[in-house]
This record gives structure tokens, sequence and C-alpha cells, in this order.
């Protein structure tokens, strides 16, 4: 019986189906065809080639900074960016301007315990009112812009803060000048480097309680940049001045 069945079945599959009256196959076989040409052709996506990344993995140890930075910050560990570079020069040559070598090399010392020569910002102490903060590279409070222009007043009018504030942020050449300009104000008030850099940083009136300035954090990280970079700097890029393009990439210990 079961062979019966098997081919009875057989029969019935392939028997064509019944088509219903009043169904049009060639009019539907005419409207399939043109409904498939309208789609859109397939889009052929490109094979993701990641040959690059196994290249790219191999070539990160021999990465080497771009030959603009061209000096090494032992206290950051980084290479001086080509505007610090600028800055610390600009700030030698307005602390010679405005005194001696030493002054000029605390000068740079402050520019970078301050800002890191600009890399930390323009604006300190946001969440300080207005009055209360610290503008441009040198971390020049109004106040202390406003005591130098006093004694300078060549460096110019400022009738109102917001004016000064913004020559301060805008000005890195003026900031740097009134930085200097106020430093060597400290110094004759103090009469020493250690505790004019206290007042430079904590204020006068506030520095006078301080009974060694020489053991000040703020001192010491000063004396650290003048020992570690700027004398080092001064002597590479300044006082025996090189082209980084043709000798490449310098450390300061490689002096």
């Amino acid at each position: 019986m079961a062979p019966m069945v098997l081919t009875g079945i057989m029969v019935a599959v392939t028997q064509p189906l019944p088509v219903e009256s009043g169904f049009n196959v060639s009019a539907f076989c005419a409207l399939k065809e043109a409904s498939e040409r309208a789609l859109p052709a397939p889009v052929s996506r490109p094979v993701l080639d990641k040959t690059w990344l196994a290249s790219l993995n191999n070539s990160i140890g021999d990465v080497v900074p771009p030959e603009r930075h061209s000096f090494w910050n032992p206290l950051g560990k980084a290479y001086l960016t080509s505007e610090q570079e600028y800055l610390l020069k600009l700030a030698y040559r307005m602390g010679r301007e405005d005194g001696d070598a030493r002054h000029a090399e605390l000068v740079q010392a402050v520019l970078m315990q301050e800002t890191i020569a600009g890399l930390l910002g323009r604006i300190g102490h946001m969440t300080a009112r207005v009055g209360k903060r610290s503008y441009g590279v040198m971390q020049v409070k109004v106040s202390a812009a406003r005591d130098v222009l006093r004694h300078h007043p060549e460096l110019g009018r400022f009738p109102a803060d917001e004016l000064l504030i913004a020559r301060l942020l805008s000005d890195d050449e003026f900031n740097i000048r009134v930085g200097s300009a106020f430093l060597k104000i400290l110094r004759k008030k103090t009469h020493s480097d250690e505790a004019a850099l206290v007042a430079y940083n904590i204020g006068l009136r506030a520095s006078r309680k301080v009974r060694r300035p020489q053991h000040f954090a703020y001192v010491e990280g000063v004396q650290r940049y003048v020992t570690e970079l700027v004398r080092p700097f001064n002597r590479l890029v300044i006082e025996q001045p090189l082209t980084v393009a043709s000798t490449g990439a310098l450390k300061n210990t490689d002096l």
C-alpha cells in the first residue's frame, strides 16, 4: 500500500495548478518584469582593507616628534611646541631689556610656571570674580597691570578694565612686558628674587607672612624651570642657535 500512496502523491504534485477564472497570467508576468526593472541596481560594497592597521601598529614605536617641536621639556615630559619656543624667546628678550640675564631667566621661568608658556590657556581662576582673575601667558591680575601702567605710562592708557583685560588676553608680547615689569617692581619692594616670586604668586601683602620664601612651593617650581629648562634652552636656542631641520630633534640631555 505504501508504494501506491507515494505514486499518487508524485502524480498530484506534477499536475499543473488550476488557474482561477479571471486571473491573467500574461499580465501578471509583464507587471512583475516591469517592477523588477524599476528597482535600483544592487550596490557592490568594497572590501575593507585592514592591512593599514597592522602597519600602523608596527610603526607606532617609531613615531618621532615633528621637527618644529625641537626642545625637550624634562619637567613636562614633552617637546616644546613652536609657540612655546617663540614665547620663551620673547620672554628672554623682554627680560634682558628690563634687566640682566638673571631677570630674563626668571621671566622665562615664570612664563613656564604660570601657563607652561601658554599651553594651559590664557585665563586663570575661572571660578573667581573678574577682578580676582589672572590673564594671559604670565597670569597678570588687573591690579598688577594697573601698578605697572602707573610706572610705565608709555605702555598705554586703558580707561576701562575690560579694555585692559582684552589686551592682556590678546597680546602675548604686551602680557609678557607687563609681567616682566611687575616682577621688577616687586624685586625692588622685597629686596630678593625669592620674595619677589612669592609676591608675584600670592600678592605683596600675603607674601610678607612667608618667613622662608626660598622654600615656598611656587619659588621652588620656578627655580626648577630655571635649572632644568630655561638655561639649557637659552644655551641651545638663543645663545647658540641651531637649524633644527638639519640636526634633528635634540634633548637638553644631549648637550
